[in-house]
Order: structure tokens, then C-alpha cells, then sequence
């Protein structure tokens, strides 16, 4: 059978296909058209109406979808100048992006992924209309490639080689070229994502945002580079199907979920989980104890108002070189089910957020960044404090609104990056300082240091027991080149996606009291009246949220007393490390989320005072060495001190100085 008789089979089928099955379906687009003009064909409906035609569509899918184009216009008079797409979906094989291989080029297909990168909107010609310049005859040419203008060969009418583009009188369709990558959860450990590019046009332009999660279906394709000249396989897409994945998307079979059930009722399920986490890295229980919490997630909600309140649990570790850091951020996104590991200075243009860049043609595109890729799963940052200046401005709703919002060159969108955030900070001078506040030993702007719900300080200090049995670990790993799991990794993998995706607890009564005890006495247990506020009630929807974890972890419908207690301890346990004021030893929320302590407030506020009193004793204007003297005096606070908050005060435009050495107010 030749290819003009198949596609004259195919006509008929395609035919009989769309009368008996798609007839009214046709009809309603007719109703709504041009704005609508798309008719989605289920592809297991046209396998069982006729095998044969759906495997050729498989095989050779331009012909056949052009065959289901003319075919759709011979049912019905009214349909015949109307000019519909046939979109496909449903197929039965998807075939993973790294898979998508030579062998399938000019095949149909279907593959999923996140969408990276999305491009401009630009016109391409579809049908070229073409003047003879000899004769002046029109001739219409269908334009296959988007980089060339194809003429015609010869003019009918006098045999002239010579044609000019008519663009007004040309026919033009939309079309965007968009990039995307791999599932995070079908990729084995710190491997890196297989990309695509796609090609969308007509009513397909516009649909995708980056990070969205799709099912992909079309014709796979090749071009050729100009630069260097090597082959790249495209998507030509037909067909976008949404897809709402989650965190906890992993194959589990009723053998797996019957051992995770076994697994859970284990006394010891909770230490060993702790245990389980980055155990090539000796000691650090309470980070270690702070990630397993983070993996397994809180509940998030949404209230009647709808508020969201995020379930994710967002941890920064400050610490030493060398002590690391960096190790336990790379386990974690390797055991997490769903999994992004990057550097605060990001790896490509849209850093940790996302950007409108140039593309390739000089237009704009918007770019997804790891915690939009990573939305709704887990994201590990090494070296957040040397993130990006543009980051800064957005990381801060990225965290706690789980939006990423872009304005730019005309691009306006908003994404989302429902993700937990696992990062790490090295401090400013090299070694962290007790006796400094958090604030001023890492380069992170307070909005964002406050939206972590747990800050964990980890020193290098000589110990000779800890450093001896660091040493007997460490060799031992070298030696044996082995690994101690209390549980498995992939079991653990498995465990972590069961809970998340079946277990949601709610707080009993019994928990309830034990978290409103806590906030309530730690409130008030500053001595003075007008004292530091230890906690806030952002720390105390951190430990809710931990609470709930820490049922998850135990597959538990409710949060218990234990639980709470758990969660109390941890956040306890990370105030008193980054939350205690260096002078007073009081805890002061205001240092945990990078402002300034209480007593530096108090220093700031006394300086100011004894300013104005000055001016009105040495005509309006007060004598540096004298403010000092006084500060030291009524006060105890230092000449470096003094000095600082007065260089702190010109700094935001407080005090000016009119004369060396002299100050004054501005007002």
C-alpha cells in the first residue's frame, strides 16, 4: 500500500472515529470557536476502535494527525472551514526523558517533567504568500521551519525563479519554545536532571509556567545547531497534561507498605530514624534529629479564610569549615524522595528563585530556580549567605508565602516553591563568636534569618574524648569503607514518602497544653517588665509544626504529650544556642530572627538621650569625647561600644556630624 492510499485509509477511519465518538465534542468547540479550537482525543479510545490506526499514529505521527485534520472536517458541512487541532492524550507508554533516545525520533511519544524555562511568545509563518515579481501571480508555500523561509521553486505562470514575501497577506501562528527536566523523584542520587526542549504553538502557547509538573505528548524531533552543528532532539508538543505531584510520589508496592507498617510499630522507630540520618557524620544529634523531623514534614492547613499556613520545616546550620556542613546537606538530598542540593550562588541565571533572562534570540524568558523546581519537595542550600542580591528580595516570600513572584520586561507571574529548606551559612570572619549575636556573624539579611524555623551553631571546638572517637569514626569509614544503617537508605526513602502521603495528625488536647505552657512561661520568664521577649509566636507554629512531625514519624493520627515535649526541647535547645543575649544571658526572640538585642536597643536608646542633653549644654551641639565619658560612667558601656553606636546612628541618618567630634540630632 502506497503512502497516498494509507492516508486515504487513514481519512476514512479517522472518519468513522470522529462521527461515532466525538461528533458532539466537535460540535461544542464549533459553538465557541476560534477561541476554542482544540479537540482532545483519548488515545485508549482510539485503540480499541481500531488497534491498527493507533499504532500507526504511534509510528508515523504527522501523517496520521494530518489525515485526522482533513478527516475532522468532512463530518459535517459546518466544520469544514473551521480549522481545529487534534491533541491526543492518554497514552499508554510514558517514556522517561533521559530514555528518549535516537531510536525514537520522529515518533510519537509521551514523558514527564518540570517545566525549567519558559521563552517569549513570537509569531512564525505557517502558509508564505509569495508575488512573482515577473508576472505578479500569488502562490502559497507551507512553512515547515521556523528558521528559514521557503520559496517557491518555480512561478506557474511564466517560469520566473524571482518571489517577494507578502507579509500582510501571509498566515502567522504563535509559537514558543519552552525546556523541561526530569521529576526530581526519578532521579538515583546527585545525578543531574535530563532536559528537553519543547516547541508549543498555536493554543498551546501560554499554558506552562516553570515549575510546573506535566505530561508531555508529541512528535520527538531533531535540529541541528548552527554553532556546532551537532543534533538536538526537541518535542514538538501536541498535547499538555497538568500533573499535581507530590513529595511522596514513589512506587510502593503492598510488600513495602506492609514492612513500612512493621517498621513503624518498632519502640525504637524514632532513634533509629535520627540514626539513620547521615550516619557517615558522627555526633550532631540534635541537627541530625532537626533534619529526620524536617523530612517527614508538618501538616499544612488552609483556613476558612483561606490563609495557608506551610506544614514545611525550614533548618539553617551555622558553622566552622571542615566540620560538615556540606556532607549532611548532600546525604540529605540524596535520601529525601524528592530532592534538589545547589549553592547560594546558584547554577544557572535564575539563581534559588527564579529570573526573566535573555534567551538565545535576545528576547526574555522566565527560568525556574531550585526552590521552584524543588516546590513540593526538599531543597538543600550550601553557602546560602553568598546568595545573590536579587535572591534576597525574593527568598523572603519564597520561605514563608511559598510563592516566588516575577515583574520584569513584561513578564509577570507568580510560582510556587512549596518546599522545605535545609541550608547552610559560614560565618563572616571565618569562626563563630559566642560572644557575638547571630545577626552580625553571617551575611543574611534578618527578614530572612526569622523565617527559619530552627538555627543550629556548630563549632569546631578541641575536645580530646569527642576528637578521639571523631578520629576512630572516621578511620574506621576509610578502613572498611562501609556504613552503619540502622535503617536502609531506599526502606528509609520509602518510609518518608508513605508518611507524608497517608499520615496528617492533629494536636490532642494533652499536646495543646503542653505547647501553650511552654510559650506562656517562656514568655514570661524574663525578670524585668520591659525585659527581652524570649519567644514569639512564629517559634511556637515552628514546634507545632515539628510536633506533627514527629507523629508522622511514628505513622501516629495525633500528636501526643511525647511529641510536643519533643518539639519543645529542639527549638529550646536552638534558642539557647543562638537566642541568648551575649550580655544579659536572658533569651531575646528579636536575636533569633537577626534584629537587635534588648540591650543593645537599651545602649541605642540611652546614647540618643544623652545626645540631647549635650546639645543643651554645649549650644546645640554634643562633644564625642564627653558622650563617651558620660556612657562609661552612668552606664558601663565601653568606648568601642559607644563609638559604634554612634557611627550605627549617622549610618541611618539619626545623627549628623556638623564639626569633627561634634554630634547632633537630626530632627
Amino acid at each position: 500500500m502506497n503512502s497516498t492510499t494509507k492516508s486515504q485509509t487513514s481519512i476514512a477511519k479517522f472518519e468513522e472515529f470522529f462521527a461515532t465518538s466525538y461528533k458532539d465534542d466537535v460540535f461544542k468547540i464549533l459553538e465557541q470557536y476560534p477561541d476554542e479550537r482544540s479537540l482532545n482525543v483519548d488515545y485508549r479510545t482510539l485503540e480499541i476502535f481500531d488497534p491498527d490506526l493507533a499504532d500507526l499514529l504511534i509510528d508515523k505521527p504527522e501523517e496520521v494527525i494530518d489525515a485526522a485534520k482533513i478527516a475532522i472536517k468532512n463530518i459535517d458541512p459546518l466544520v469544514k472551514d473551521a480549522d481545529i487541532n487534534i491533541r491526543f492524550e492518554h497514552l499508554s507508554n510514558i517514556i522517561p526523558l533521559k530514555t528518549l533516545l535516537s531510536k525514537y525520533i520522529g515518533t510519537f511519544v509521551a514523558a514527564d517533567g518540570i517545566v525549567r524555562k519558559t521563552d517569549e511568545i513570537r509569531p512564525r509563518i505557517e502558509t508564505g504568500v509569495f508575488e512573482c515579481r515577473g508576472c505578479m501571480r500569488l502562490h502559497e508555500v507551507e512553512q515547515s521551519s521556523a528558521n528559514r523561509i521557503i520559496e517557491p521553486s518555480l512561478c506557474s505562470e511564466c517560469g520566473g525563479r524571482s518571489f517577494r514575501l507578502l507579509q500582510e497577506e501571509s498566515k502567522y501562528v504563535d509559537t514558543q519554545t519552552a525546556r523541561m527536566q526530569e521529576p526530581l523523584e526519578n532521579l538515583s542520587g546527585g545525578t543531574e536532571p535530563k532536559q528537553m526542549l519543547m516547541i508549543l504553538e498555536d493554543d498551546l502557547v501560554d499554558k506552562l509556567n516553570p515549575g510546573d509538573k506535566v505530561r508531555i505528548t508529541g512528535t520527538l524531533k531533531t535540529f541541528r545547531e548552527e554553532r556546532s552543528g551537532k543534533f538536538k532532539n526537541y518535542i514538538y508538543v501536541n498535547h499538555i497534561e497538568p500533573l499535581e505531584q507530590e513529595f511522596e510520589e514513589l512506587q510502593l508496592s503492598e510488600e513495602d507498605e506492609e514492612q513500612i507498617i512493621e517498621l513503624s510499630k518498632d519502640p525504637n522507630i524514632y532513634d533509629k530514624i535520627i540514626k539513620s540520618t547521615a550516619p557517615s557524620i558522627r555526633g550532631y544529634r540534635d541537627v541530625k534529629e532537626a533534619i529526620a523531623l524536617q523530612l517527614f514534614g508538618g501538616a499544612a492547613k488552609q483556613l476558612e479564610d483561606e490563609t495557608k499556613l506551610r506544614g514545611d520545616i525550614h533548618i539553617l546550620i551555622v558553622g566552622d569549615p571542615g566540620i560538615g556542613k556540606s556532607q549532611i546537606l548532600k546525604y540529605v538530598s540524596r535520601l529525601a524522595p524528592r530532592s534538589i542540593y545547589t549553592s547560594g550562588k546558584g547554577t544557572t541565571g535564575a539563581g534559588l528563585t527564579a529570573a526573566a533572562v535573555r534567551d538565545e534570540l535576545g528576547g526574555w524568558s522566565l527560568e525556574a530556580g531550585a526552590l521552584v523546581l524543588g516546590d513540593q519537595g526538599n531543597v538543600c542550600v550550601d553557602e546560602l549567605d553568598k546568595m545573590r542580591s536579587e535572591d534576597r528580595s525574593a527568598l523572603h516570600e519564597a520561605l514563608e508565602q511559598q510563592t516566588v513572584s516575577i515583574a520584569k520586561a513584561g513578564i509577570m507571574a507568580t510560582l510556587n516553591s512549596r518546599c522545605s529548606v535545609l541550608a547552610a551559612a559560614n560565618p563572616k570572619f571565618g569562626r563563630f563568636d559566642r560572644y557575638k549575636v547571630l545577626a552580625e556573624q553571617i551575611d543574611l539579611p534578618a527578614p530572612i534569618i526569622s523565617r527559619f524555623d530552627l538555627i543550629f551553631v556548630i563549632e569546631d571546638k578541641p575536645s580530646k574524648e569527642r576528637d578521639s572517637k571523631l578520629a576512630e569514626h572516621i578511620l574506621k569509614t576509610h578502613q572498611f569503607n562501609t556504613v552503619d544503617y540502622e535503617i536502609e537508605p531506599e526502606l528509609l526513602r520509602k518510609y518518608i514518602a508513605y508518611a507524608r502521603k497517608n499520615v496528617n495528625p492533629r494536636l490532642t488536647e494533652e499536646a495543646n497544653e503542653v505547647l501553650k505552657e511552654f510559650y506562656v512561661s517562656t514568655r514570661n520568664s524574663n525578670p524585668e517588665e520591659q525585659g527581652a521577649v524570649p519567644i514569639t509566636a512564629r517559634q511556637l507554629e515552628a514546634i507545632i509544626r515539628l510536633s506533627e512531625a514527629s507523629a508522622k514519624i511514628k505513622l501516629k493520627e495525633t500528636v501526643d504529650k511525647e511529641d510536643a515535649e519533643k518539639a519543645v526541647r529542639l527549638q529550646l535547645a536552638c534558642l539557647k544556642e543562638v537566642g541568648v543575649d551575649p550580655e544579659t544571658g536572658e533569651l531575646d526572640a528579636d536575636i533569633v530572627s537577626g534584629g537587635t538585642p534588648k540591650s543593645d536597643r537599651d545602649k541605642i536608646q540611652r546614647v540618643t538621650e544623652e545626645i540631647k542633653q549635650l546639645e543643651e549644654e554645649y549650644a546645640g551641639q554634643a562633644p564625642l569625647n564627653v558622650l563617651i565619658s558620660n556612657m562609661s560612667d552612668k552606664y558601663g558601656v565601653s568606648e568601642d561600644k559607644t563609638e559604634q553606636i554612634v557611627k550605627n546612628l549617622v549610618q541611618k541618618g539619626v545623627i549628623y556630624q556638623p564639626v569633627n567630634g561634634y554630634f547632633k540630632r537630626v530632627v
